[in-house]
């Protein structure tokens, strides 16, 4: 909220760190031009979500200011659009203010520093995250099975991250998709196990090699060490604006142990 307390003027989320990216959408009001979601994260703010991002401008674990206003459309807690995106696509460099050290170096969370952070936060289950109508979570799952389903059999309620005007990214190039099955730590009372389909943007950049060749896609579970145990992982999940009990998988959180 701004000085003048309208909550719909635009205003400066400040010190955000970048836990995730959601894959690209597509925007058809600005020619297919592709934007991705953000899930944020700060001391004072909590989680947030901003969205449309341009490729490119922001990495995971770099900390960022963004100019936002609250969308028309979009009731999820804490979700944010980049203001005057939809003029002001060629210039969100003036929206986007990555931070940077004395050497003009952008500053990034260390290893450590993220193994921290994720710490602190994986304290969450589904059906915490679910009951309390939150945009986005971090559980620390006690199994995790990775799978292909095929494009054309996923649930409508699980193809869209954000919708503005535009289509979910290009997942049409995609004749798999790829799910998640996993179990909560103790205190879930939704129904085990949870299903959801992973929209980590770095899994479809992976996939993008060979998008219909099934025995490649799945080498993207050894990818995300799935079932490596020399590796601790964490899912960050957030919800679907049409379908806000329905989540998916915004990132593979993952560390060498």
């Amino acid at each position: 909220m701004t000085e003048s307390g309208r909550k719909e003027d635009p205003f400066w989320l400040k010190n955000m760190i970048v836990l995730g990216h959601g894959a690209p959408n597509r925007i058809n009001s600005l020619g297919g031009r592709q934007g991705r979601c953000l899930c944020l994260w700060s001391e004072d703010r909590g989680y947030c979500r901003v969205y449309p991002v341009p490729y490119g401008f922001v990495h995971d674990w770099e900390v960022v200011d963004f100019h936002v206003r609250l969308p028309k459309n979009d009731g999820r807690e804490n979700s944010f659009t980049l203001n005057n995106y939809e003029t002001n696509w060629d210039k969100m460099w003036e929206c986007i203010v990555v931070h940077k050290d004395k050497n003009n170096k952008r500053v990034k969370l260390s290893r450590d520093a993220c193994i921290k952070l994720t710490h602190k936060l994986a304290i969450d289950t589904f059906s915490n995250v679910r009951d309390n109508a939150r945009s986005f979570g971090i559980i620390n799952p006690t199994k995790l099975t990775f799978f292909l389903r095929k494009n054309g059999e996923s649930s409508t309620q699980q193809t869209t991250l954000v919708e503005l005007d535009h289509t979910i990214m290009d997942q049409n190039d995609f004749k798999w998709l790829p799910y998640i099955q996993y179990e909560c730590p103790q205190g879930c009372i939704s129904a085990h196990p949870h299903t959801s389909k992973i929209v980590e943007w770095g899994c479809y950049q992976f996939m993008r090699k060979h998008p219909d060749d099934e025995e490649y896609c799945k080498k993207l579970g050894d990818n995300l060490h799935i079932s490596d145990d020399s590796y601790e992982k964490y899912l960050l999940i957030g919800n679907i604006k049409n379908y806000p009990k329905t989540y998916i998988i915004v990132k593979v959180i993952r560390f060498k142990k």
